[in-house]
């Protein structure tokens, strides 16, 4: 299991890397990502309560015969959803004094007139480019460029760049947790079971809009390429780092306990649904404000087919509860 843990780690990290340089030289529709982060959010939501959850509680309830561990579950499911709250208020503290929007991505006011920067670190991609101006007829995505070295707002570009790699990589760190928590769980004969095969799909196509508005949103506060590309690396890198090295920790620290290996699920089930529903909020209340923004009946729908597609993998795949 190691090895295909390993195999899907370096897929997962290849992609997020190949779809974050893309904005550097191609232009896309901003429909089609739009859709595809709708895709992503209902991924996650169909991963973490059909899937991720439910192995978590009966990996629980396995470890603890005659006893339901109810306490258990529930801190665990808290814990994972607090860890994310609690890392994104860290990261970002002055990115929630929006008027009535949340910004999944990031918000950068490109006024250099503007004294403090609204950062989030996930991605809405649709908010993202309107803020950004990214909407507009016409537009292309803009040639890299760099910050002069005179220029007296070059530290505050840098560290708004940081802020919003830095809690990417926090989030791609979970996400990981997920993927190295899930190859730990075997089936009844306790032959380990394909949830892990699960996940990874769901990370994969959920990173794909991730890395493209996390090179858009650098290119737009000026950042060199290069510059660029360290950033995009260290993101990509992260969840395969967090994923190998979580399920090494708990393989050794748990020596095969489901106790430990049920905890580690739910845990990483309450961060996917921090990131589902409060990083990229299922519900959208800035409407069709421009053309190319999905209507709300298209949004629902692809969030809708997200969700199910889980839970089809864990059929197809023999992975049913």
């Amino acid at each position: 299991m190691l090895v295909l843990l390993f195999v899907m780690s370096i897929l997962l990290g290849a992609t997020s890397f190949a779809c974050g340089i893309l904005p550097l030289s191609v232009a896309f529709s901003k429909t089609c990502l739009e859709r595809l982060s709708a895709v992503g959010t209902g991924l996650l939501l169909g991963a973490a309560l059909g899937v991720i959850i439910p192995e978590g509680m009966e990996t629980a309830v396995e470890a603890s015969p005659g006893l339901i561990p109810t306490s258990t579950i529930a801190l665990s499911l808290i814990f994972g959803f607090t860890f994310m709250l609690v890392i994104e208020q860290i990261v970002s503290p002055h990115a929630h004094s929006h008027n009535d929007h949340t910004l999944a991505l990031h918000t950068v006011k490109k006024d250099s007139t503007q004294k403090s920067a609204e950062v989030d670190f996930d991605a809405e991609l649709g908010e993202l480019e309107q803020e950004e101006g990214l909407d507009r007829p016409g537009y292309r995505q803009p040639a890299p460029s760099s910050i002069p070295l005179n220029d007296p707002h070059a530290s505050e570009f840098t560290g708004r760049a940081f802020s919003l790699t830095f809690g990417l990589v926090i989030h791609g760190l979970a996400d990981g947790l997920a993927l190295g928590a899930s190859s730990l769980a075997k089936d009844q004969s306790g032959v380990s079971s394909n949830l892990s095969v699960i996940v990874f799909l769901a990370l994969i196509i959920h990173k794909a809009p991730t890395s493209l508005a996390l090179t858009t949103s650098l290119l737009a506060i000026s950042l060199p390429r290069q510059k660029c590309k360290e950033h995009l690396i260290a993101f990509a890198s992260s969840t395969p780092i967090s994923a190998v090295a979580s399920y090494l920790l708990f393989s050794s620290f748990g020596n095969g306990d489901n106790h430990w290996t049920g905890i580690a699920l739910l845990v990483s089930g309450g961060t996917f649904l921090y990131v589902a529903t409060v990083l990229q909020p299922v519900s959208n209340h800035r409407g069709a404000s421009s053309i190319g923004d999905m209507r709300p009946i298209t949004r629902v729908f692809h969030i809708v087919v997200g969700m199910i597609i889980p839970l089809i993998l864990s059929v197809v795949l023999g992975h049913g509860h």
